[in-house]
């Protein structure tokens, strides 16, 4: 009964340790090119920066919006000193006025004759207020003022226009950009995902090839056993078995690190597990398709994110002219507060303690500054007149490059078709050396040099597919539809 116990026990203990060991073991995860596209889309470093600039471009046409609406604030001033204003007056004299009939009259010295008494030309008054000498003293320690002011610009010279028109352009571009970033985030997903599929075929390959001259290698073993064949035949087929293992080696080290790479691409962790769809293979030549299937719409350059960007550019330029001119048009603002003072004294008497309203406009008409607005606009104008001409200049490279990609994959379809006829026949021809030599009706080297070329052809047909896939990628960004 113990024995049977302790068997139960030991079984339980392996059967945790198995569980334990296949969880410690990496996930696969099977991944096709679509969702290999959306996870490098969603991690990539460079998209992520590019849509936190567009987020910021719209952060800051809100903030531009602002220019066009009144600007409110609190402002207060204390001041203390210990330092008084001091004045002295001499004192004087002050003429007095007679009153008659509720009119003040200058009561002025006549003679006996009746005219005006004069003192160095200033007539003489019969009465004087003397006002004696003093010293006059300002006070302002404890002075406060404090209030609330709105500001308006009415007209800025068309500079809240245009910076306004200039930020809305600023988002355009922006979205343009992440447009084109992401494009080129599916081309680097595109290389690596066929690269990986290719990897994976030509390991394929390798072992059929590997399987093939091993199956040959034991037939001729047996053959030479029977007498039938020679040592120097069984050598031949064991050089070409040692070339298969290296071949073998090389493709699976290919396919280890074209994983690696693809991780990498897509933001995972170097040690995960992929394996991805390669339904896209296919030896059926007519599964590759022309420039015209692949898209049968109008192919321009205006349909591309790099281009439109380009445009965006020099609008933005045009615009900059009539914002860099504003700053030498006038301007015109008005500003209204209300707001309380207390303090200034004079003599110990408080001289301000009232609240008020004030209203004020300003306005700035630039008369001379020897020629500088008209200069800085004319550079305005300049760099508008190079963002055409950078226009200009890439628009050809641009259609240009539309040629080629067209070119490039309907070469690719033709290279993929042709090669996997070559497949087909070196396929067909190795089977036939094959059967021709275990009837004694054929050569080893023959049946040698027909699987070289058969393993010859399989690779250069799943480099022709993995080449033909890329250019339909490329073709499809060089028109602007690569999505």
């Amino acid at each position: 009964m113990r024995h049977i116990a302790h068997i139960i026990t030991t079984a339980a203990i392996l059967s945790a340790a198995a569980s334990v060991t296949l969880s410690a073991q990496p996930q696969t995860r099977y991944l096709t090119l679509g969702e290999c596209r959306a996870i490098a889309l969603d991690s990539s470093a460079v998209l992520r920066g590019a849509r936190l600039m567009e987020e910021k471009t719209a952060l800051d046409r809100k903030a531009v919006i602002t220019n066009f609406l009144p600007k409110f604030s609190a402002y207060g001033l204390y001041l203390w000193t210990s330092s008084t204003f001091d004045y002295d007056f001499s004192g004087g004299a002050l003429p007095i006025y007679k009153n008659i009939y509720g009119n003040l009259v200058p009561d002025l010295m006549k003679d006996a004759s009746g005219n005006i008494v004069y003192n160095g030309g200033i007539p003489v008054f019969n009465q004087y207020a003397v006002i004696p000498p003093m010293t006059l003293s300002i006070d302002l320690a404890n002075t406060v003022t404090a209030g609330v002011s709105v500001t308006q610009p009415v007209f800025m010279g068309g500079k809240i226009i245009s910076g306004y028109r200039m930020a809305d352009i600023g988002t355009d571009m922006a979205a343009l950009n992440s447009e084109m970033k992401a494009s080129e985030v599916i081309v680097s997903v595109d290389e690596a995902y066929w690269l990986h599929v290719k990897t994976c075929r030509l390991l394929e390959a390798a072992e059929s090839f590997s399987s093939t001259v091993d199956s040959m290698y034991v037939f001729v073993q047996n053959a030479v056993d029977a007498g039938m064949a020679t040592s120097t035949d069984l050598l031949k087929v064991e050089v070409q078995k040692n070339n298969a293992a290296l071949s073998l080696a090389k493709a699976r080290n290919g396919k280890r690190l074209s994983m690696v790479n693809l991780c990498h691409v897509l933001g995972l962790p170097l040690t995960t597990r992929i394996e991805v769809d390669q339904s896209g293979f296919n030896v059926d030549s007519t599964m590759f398709l022309t420039p015209e299937e692949i898209w049968s719409g109008e192919d321009t350059i205006e349909n591309r994110a790099d281009y439109r960007l380009l445009v965006q550019q020099a609008e933005l330029k045009r615009r900059n002219v009539d914002f860099v001119r504003s700053d030498f048009l006038p301007q015109l603002g008005v500003m209204a507060s209300y707001g309380y003072s207390y303090g200034l004294k004079l003599q110990d008497e408080v001289l301000l303690n009232q609240a008020g309203f004030t209203v004020m406009a300003t306005l700035k008409v630039p008369i001379f500054a020897w020629g500088e607005g008209w200069l800085k606009v004319q550079s305005a104008k300049k760099e508008h007149e190079m963002a055409l001409n950078e226009i200009e200049r890439l628009e050809g490279l641009m259609e240009l490059e539309m040629e080629q990609s067209r070119y490039a994959v309907s070469e690719a379809a033709l290279q993929a078709g042709m090669a996997a006829s070559a497949l087909k026949s070196a396929e067909t021809n190795l089977k036939v050396c094959r059967d021709q030599y275990e009837l004694g009706m054929e050569t080893l080297v023959n049946v040698l040099e027909a699987q070289t070329q058969w393993s010859k052809c399989a690779s250069d047909w799943i480099e022709a597919v993995a080449d033909y896939r890329l250019a339909c990628t490329k073709y499809l960004k060089a028109i602007g539809h690569l999505e």
